[in-house]
């Protein structure tokens, strides 16, 4: 039977929607979670903005497992193929297990030494330190939740990692709320009572604690909706470690392409991190809150992404190439509206979202010049991230790769340098340089896609 338009749309925001309202979920606790920091001045901002790449950076290995189980899970099922489905998700779980457990020791063994080497200054360097160790902690449950969500997704499962994710949101400002700030007393607005809220008065700490926590539950429940029998592949913990070669070559295939383009984009935000630290606190702070605010952007691209790696996998699975490429085309096509409508945004009220998490004048006229900057790139970046799921769910991971490492090491960090160390243009300069980065991993992914040989991918779902 072939599908229309409006069927492909159906599927397509069937997948999309919640994963974007998650996005946004995930963004608007962001957002809160900034500005309750923001409120304890410029220096803790810039003391959990320092970090911000080297969670990223982190992250990236997570991305290893989630990809690629969720490449072949999605294949897997478009094959009507459940068991392999399931062996591919607790292969794996098992071999996330043991990589999140090694970076864990590593990293918190690290984490003191590590904001200095970004070029924390010395007034910054305590509470940094003390974040970023605290964040550790959570590194097991919390990547294994994100491979977790990985899995739920590939089968079509998109509404229970939104809801998860807005319950941990949820408690994350509830924490924050606690933890942050001392014991005060609260008017409430109208009627004006006043009562006494208690608070452990801890500051960063006290907010690092509190996504720590979310973290490491979040991820603790994404594992448990796996092994209660409830999904259409249904695990068991018995099944634990043991590995199958085949499956786990298929795996690493396919999300090892894609864990490198996160590190060498997480590599480079390092030193492009360092660069922004030279500039001094009120330029790292602005740069951290404009990268949040700058996260309004792409809420819909990521979600068009996810459809895109999830349909296209699956219908290829499936041996519907037709279908594939039609799901490709209308992701693309949504992410440019999406990237058009974001772009005017950031180009017209950057003062009032920078207004959201300061009121630093210093810091605010320094992000509203870096986001009238990436304004304009907006369409290119949402493009890119919807291609970049379309290729994925064919398995095609190492073209991203490669406009990775292009736009980051040969045109951001040359170019970034050049504008900051040589033509003192400051913050703008390093964001003039994303944008030139940006539109040159557009231009490589997108002429990837045009050429249709991801449709042409070798699918193997019968192992």
């Amino acid at each position: 039977m072939t599908m229309k338009t409006k069927d492909y749309l159906r599927d397509t925001f069937r997948i999309a929607v919640p994963s974007i309202i998650e996005h946004i979920a995930n963004v608007v606790v962001g957002f809160a979670d900034t500005m309750m920091v923001a409120t304890l001045g410029t220096v803790a901002t810039a003391a959990v903005g320092i970090n911000a790449t080297v969670t990223w950076f982190l992250m990236a290995f997570s991305t290893l497992f989630a990809v690629g189980t969720t490449v072949q899970v999605a294949q897997s099922i478009g094959a009507n193929n459940h068991k392999r489905a399931k062996r591919a998700a607790i292969n794996g779980l098992s071999g996330g297990f043991i990589l999140f457990t090694i970076i864990f020791i590593l990293i918190f063994f690290l984490s003191p030494h590590i904001p200095k080497w970004l070029g924390a200054e010395s007034e910054i360097l305590q509470d940094a330190v003390s974040y970023l160790r605290i964040w550790t902690i959570a590194i097991i449950p919390m990547f294994l939740g994100r491979t977790a969500s990985s899995i739920l997704r590939g089968i079509g499962n998109t509404k229970m990692p939104m809801a998860v994710a807005f319950f941990i949101n949820i408690l994350n400002i509830i924490g924050n709320f606690f933890l942050i700030y001392n014991t005060r007393v609260v008017t409430i607005p109208i009627i004006g009572t006043e009562f006494t809220i208690w608070g452990a008065n801890l500051g960063v700490t006290g907010a690092a604690i509190a996504t720590s926590l979310s973290n490491a539950l979040g991820g603790i429940i994404m594992l448990y909706l796996l092994f209660n029998g409830s999904q259409i592949i249904r695990l068991n913990l018995k099944d634990l470690f043991k590995f199958e070669k085949i499956l786990l070559k298929h795996i690493f295939k396919t999300g090892a392409p894609a864990t490198g383009q996160d590190l060498i984009t997480e590599t480079g935000q390092v030193l492009y991190q360092k660069m922004v630290a030279s500039l001094g606190t009120i330029q790292v702070a602005a740069h951290h809150l404009a990268t949040t605010a700058e996260s309004l952007s792409y809420m819909p691209a990521t979600g068009f992404s996810v459809a895109a790696t999830t349909l296209i996998g699956q219908a290829l699975g499936a041996g519907k190439k037709k279908d594939a490429e039609n799901f490709g085309r209308i992701c693309f096509i949504l992410s440019i509206f999406a990237g058009l409508f974001s772009g005017i945004m950031l180009y017209v009220f950057p003062k009032q979202l920078m207004y959201l998490f300061s009121k630093d004048l210093a810091v605010i006229n320094e992000g509203v010049g870096a986001l009238r900057i990436i304004a304009f790139v907006q369409p290119l970046f949402n493009a890119t991230i919807v291609l970049t799921g379309v290729l994925r769910g064919a398995g095609d991971t190492k073209i991203p790769l490669y406009a990775a490492l292009g736009g980051m090491w040969f045109v951001r960090l040359i170019s970034a340098y050049i504008f900051i160390n040589v033509l003192n243009w400051g913050l703008k300069g390093a964001w003039l340089g994303m944008l030139l980065d940006l539109s040159i991993r557009f231009i490589i992914v997108f002429y990837r896609y045009i050429k249709k040989d991801w449709l042409n991918a070798k699918i193997i779902v019968d192992d």
